[in-house]
């Protein structure tokens, strides 16, 4: 169970680097019940949580930067879209 948790984890990060978050989501929806089915008396508990933190984060931290692009992408639109009304608005005067 711990190699198919940290498998799935492992494919969670490749999906999120490649930008494919319908990806990450399906797979952290497989993920989850895996997490919660671990035992923390398990030896080996201690390793496979640090594993999945690291994991955790570098999807957490692409998750940012793609937030951002769009922010940013958006952002250009709205600019862009105000530039066309302000123009439309001039040539109807």
């Amino acid at each position: 169970m711990i190699d198919q948790l940290l498998g799935i984890s492992a494919r969670m990060v490749d999906a999120a680097r490649a930008g494919d978050w319908d990806a990450v989501v399906q797979l952290e929806a497989e993920r989850s019940p895996l997490i919660a089915g671990l035992s923390l008396g398990d030896p080996s508990a201690l390793a496979t949580f640090k594993a999945l933190l690291v994991h955790t984060e570098e999807v957490r931290a692409l998750a940012k930067q793609q937030r951002e692009r769009l922010g940013e992408a958006l952002g250009e639109h709205q600019q862009r879209h105000r530039a066309l009304s302000a123009y439309l608005q001039t040539a109807n005067d």
